[in-house]
């Protein structure tokens, strides 16, 4: 069944004091989804507005006694008028995630550089060679069971090593090293020295990568497009600079290592992509209006059937403002 969901971005700087830490401060950033219905998009906006409101250029700890990032995640959640799941990041390289269903995860985002190739590949494909990636790594856990020193101090150094300047395919278990086998790998390893992993997430680039949560396989593919869409009832445009987020989730190919080649989820979706690329968007055949979710309808209609595992559209009209629909199963990575 599918489900169709909002998401609404915000930011704030404000200053707290935490135990063992003392006063400092950080640039947050918070992003809740919450179900679509009429009037929902307005509402949660404002919500979140008003919410963050006294953190702005303020202290945390003059409105909460518990400064935390999963305090402030919690009042923040607590403020919105419906049901969401939030993420909140206070650097650039960690925060905090609560899921609707009350489960509360930390997460750490970190990198190593390394060599690679894909043996199995058909010859003349480009990952066949020799190259290689700053590879970035999202480790997230139970934050009733972890915490964020938990993952950088002790579950990661050891694997960082491991990896960090290394060819990947020498390290044992890695001779296909694909997103999909590295980000099973790391979890396998993490799972050994870290309480309450959840997941792990592999990102070659900056647009395209995988996750594993012990059971399922699922990647993303990244892509901008620049589009008009009418402003108002006079007949006005306006524009955007649109990110798309293609999630895809199935079995691992034993032999390739791969849902699917991120080269063919991209050619599958040129064709597509070229119908909404400088384009007006109530102009695509078929689209029942030129608003994010129609857009999103539209092209889960036109992908369907050539992208079969496709499980999930993110499409952002600015990094504060977009649309989530799901179609198999449910995908509460972080989206920050």
């Amino acid at each position: 069944m599918n489900s169709s969901h909002i998401l609404a971005g915000a930011s704030f700087e404000a200053a707290r004091n935490l135990a063992g830490i003392g006063e400092h401060g950080h640039s947050f950033r918070v992003l809740a989804r919450a179900d679509a219905h009429p009037g929902s998009e307005a509402v949660l906006h404002a919500d979140l507005a008003a919410a963050v409101a006294p953190f702005h250029y303020a202290h945390v700890n003059a409105t909460l006694a518990d400064g935390s990032d999963l305090s402030i995640a919690r009042y923040l959640a607590s403020q919105c008028g419906q049901a969401v799941s939030l993420q909140l990041a206070s650097a650039a390289d960690r925060g905090v995630l609560l899921a609707e269903d009350g489960s509360e995860y930390v997460y750490v985002d970190t990198r190593f550089e390394a060599a690679h190739q894909l043996p199995h590949v058909a010859p003349g494909h480009k990952c066949g060679r020799l190259h290689g990636h700053g590879f970035g790594v999202r480790i997230v856990a139970d934050a009733s069971r972890s915490s964020l020193n938990d993952i950088l101090l002790k579950a990661w150094p050891p694997l960082f090593a491991r990896l960090n300047h290394k060819y990947l395919n020498d390290i044992a278990g890695l001779d296909n090293p694909t997103s999909e086998v590295m980000a099973a790998w790391l979890y396998r390893e993490l799972a050994a020295n870290l309480a309450g992993l959840a997941w792990v997430e592999v990102r070659e680039t900056h647009t395209a990568g995988s996750q594993f949560d012990g059971q399922t396989y699922r990647i993303w593919k990244e892509q901008h497009f620049e589009s008009a869409m009418p402003f108002d009832a006079a007949g006005n445009y306006t524009g955007h600079s649109y990110l798309i987020r293609l999630m895809l989730q199935g079995s691992v190919d034993r032999v390739m290592g791969w849902v699917l080649d991120f080269g063919d989820v991209k050619d599958r979706f040129k064709p597509v992509y070229r119908q909404l690329d400088h384009n007006p968007l109530d102009k695509l055949p078929g689209i029942r209006a030129a608003d994010a979710a129609s857009v999103a309808e539209w092209v889960h209609g036109e992908l369907k059937p050539l992208v079969p595992e496709l499980a999930r559209i993110d499409l952002m009209e600015t990094p504060q403002r977009g649309v989530s629909l799901t179609f198999r199963g449910d995908m509460q990575w972080p989206l920050l």
